[in-house]
């Protein structure tokens, strides 16, 4: 059982988001890696399709996050596919949560690149499908400051650790398809 969590400092809490470009005053450790897909209308080629190759979403516009809220999940998807040789049509204009996006979405305007952690808030008539070629994890880090290690930091750390441990957060491809039988 994760240990009780002590009350919160006045400090900024621990948080979570990718490590790639945390400056060294950042302590973080990798506790989840979460498969990436699409979010579509139902009414989408792709909906039909059990996974959708990476270089599919070339002629497709996709929705990004607010650049201040996601740069590290944006740069994410910039880079996957670059990775396959193209650089995404951006749609114009942002939104401020997953449930607004998925809006957009059901009305034809764009697709929406989200881990599968963030797919059960989408809305319906809109379907999420894995990508593939390649498959493809969002690596979420724990992120805290470098050398704060109060209780509360530490029970935080073990929190996500025994929860990692215990849903196989860090389990990819095959390890996760025997876990879950």
């Amino acid at each position: 059982m994760p240990p009780r969590l002590p009350a919160a400092p006045r400090r900024r809490p621990p948080r979570c988001g990718r490590a790639s470009l945390t400056p060294p005053a950042v302590a973080s450790e990798l506790v989840r890696l979460d498969r990436l897909g699409v979010l579509v209308p139902g009414t989408h080629p792709f909906a039909a399709q059990d996974g959708v190759p990476v270089i599919a979403l070339a002629g497709e516009r996709l929705l990004l996050g607010e650049e201040d809220r996601a740069p590290e999940f944006n740069q994410f998807v910039v880079e996957l596919c670059r990775s396959k040789g193209f650089v995404p049509a951006v749609y114009e204009g942002t939104v401020e949560s997953t449930r607004a996006a998925a809006d957009l979405v059901l009305q034809g305007r764009c697709l929406l690149c989200l881990p599968s952690s963030a797919a059960a808030s989408s809305r319906p008539g809109t379907v999420w499908k894995p990508l593939v070629e390649p498959e493809t994890w969002y690596p979420w880090s724990l992120l805290w400051r470098a050398g704060d290690r109060s209780p509360y930091v530490e029970a935080v750390i073990e929190a996500a650790r025994h929860l990692a441990r215990r849903l196989g957060w860090l389990e990819t491809g095959g390890a996760l398809a025997d876990r879950l039988g």
